[in-house]
């Protein structure tokens, strides 16, 4: 039976929609194949030393912070030739130190090797990069000063040192630099893995603190 005009005009829209999906088809995948080359290429042309070279150019990098809240009470008394406190000569105030350290390692002096895909970067132990107080809540709580023996801006001074000591023993102690290392790692790990992929594996020389 001979085809009818409209069973032509439907055979040739059928093929010709089946040509335009099988060439969608073929265009997206060689993007895609085309993309995949060039991504590998460019990875492949990416030294890891050259990526070394970029990390440290930072100079510095933070990899951990930790805030603190101090509260205490400071006192002083007059003595004579320190033998004995001086009757009613004691003053007394107490105050409250707010502030965030952050800690993280130099990179300046970063060292890098390369053994096969293995990578080993050696760094300095962390240090405390900044010791920043938060002013607006710290500050003087209560006082009780004294006209025998009046508190002076340098008492508040000393107790405010003493508080900056006192905050980095605290977070040194609490693990701080621990916790500065491992996000050191990860975070180089990190960068190392953007720029190069998974080939290589990288390790770590902490060195000893001076």
């Amino acid at each position: 039976m001979a085809m009818t005009k409209a069973g032509r005009a439907a055979s040739r829209f059928k093929f010709a929609l089946i040509g335009l999906v099988v060439g969608l088809a073929l265009g997206i995948g060689g993007a895609l194949i085309a993309q995949g080359i060039n991504s590998s290429s460019k990875d492949a042309h990416v030294a890891p030393s050259v990526v070394f070279d970029r990390i440290v150019q930072k100079s510095e990098l933070v990899t951990a912070s930790q805030g603190y809240n101090i509260t205490d009470k400071a006192t002083d008394v007059n003595t004579f030739f320190d033998l004995f406190d001086i009757p009613f000569t004691q003053n007394s105030f107490w105050y409250r130190y707010v502030g965030t350290i952050k800690a993280g390692v130099d990179l300046e002096n970063a060292g890098f090797t390369l053994d096969g895909t293995t990578i080993t970067v050696a760094l300095d132990q962390p240090y405390i990069i900044s010791n920043t107080p938060n002013m607006e809540e710290s500050g003087v709580l209560e006082e009780n000063n004294n006209i025998l023996n009046p508190i002076h801006v340098q008492d508040v001074d000393a107790f405010q040192r003493m508080c900056v000591e006192q905050s980095e023993s605290q977070v040194i102690d609490g693990g701080l630099m621990e916790e500065a290392r491992t996000n050191a790692e990860q975070d180089i790990c990190d960068m190392f893995n953007a720029a190069l992929g998974d080939a290589y594996t990288v390790s770590f020389e902490w060195r000893e603190a001076s």
